[in-house]
């Protein structure tokens, strides 16, 4: 499931972050490590000090759709004042610092500033807005449409104008628009062939728009 941009994802002021990072402790995780997972227990919260995470959900056969990515300044974990458990799982795309809060030290500085909470309903609505063109792409796109938008989103342009893709492996593509890798080795096998775009190790050029349909 692709994450589609809607707003500006809010950010806590640094004061906010500063003073609830004060409540916690810092612990680093390496590449690849599982924050958190679906299902288990949820009883902290945590702040990205540094880092990039992903957010996604699995079924039992290992597939995986994928409703965002974090970063510095961004946390995760809030939905444990409404959720006993873990409604999504969190796993580090690079080596993190994380501040970690526990739920009754959250909640009692919570009590304290309203201000958080403004925020938290600010941010839980620009998740809600978020999931909701997710769903809207997995629901009136085929997989070839969900893979022009991610691409047409995500694009980023050079100096010379040309417009490409860096960091997104066939796998990461899947994972990001809710389908097969070979569904996506073959879409992009036709665009190559029909000079669409050029895939090189590093990035994937997008040499021409893109057809409206498959």
């Amino acid at each position: 499931m692709a994450a589609l941009p809607v707003d500006d994802q809010p950010l806590l002021s640094k004061q906010l972050l500063d003073e609830l990072s004060a409540l916690g402790t810092v612990r680093s995780f390496p590449k690849h490590s599982i924050i958190v997972i679906e299902g288990e227990p949820a009883e902290t919260l945590y702040i990205v000090n540094s880092g990039k995470l992903r957010v996604f959900l699995s079924d039992e056969e290992g597939h995986e759709a994928e409703l965002g990515q974090l970063g510095p300044g961004e946390y995760f974990g809030e939905v444990m004042l409404a959720s006993p458990v873990r409604t999504a799982s969190v796993k580090a795309l690079e080596p993190c610092k994380l501040c970690l809060v526990k739920r009754e030290q959250f909640e009692a500085f919570l009590s304290q500033r309203p201000d958080l909470a403004f925020h938290l309903i600010q941010s839980l609505i620009f998740r809600v807005k978020a999931l909701t063109k997710s769903v809207e792409s997995l629901a009136l796109l085929d997989v070839y449409g969900r893979v022009s938008r991610l691409f047409n989103d995500a694009a980023i342009s050079d100096e010379s104008g040309m417009r490409y893709l860096a960091g997104l492996s066939q796998q990461k593509i899947a994972e990001r628009v809710g389908a097969s890798r070979s569904m996506v080795n073959r879409i992009l096998k036709e665009l190559t062939a029909g000079g669409y775009i050029a895939i090189s190790r590093e990035k994937i050029e997008l040499k021409r728009p893109l057809p409206n349909k498959w």
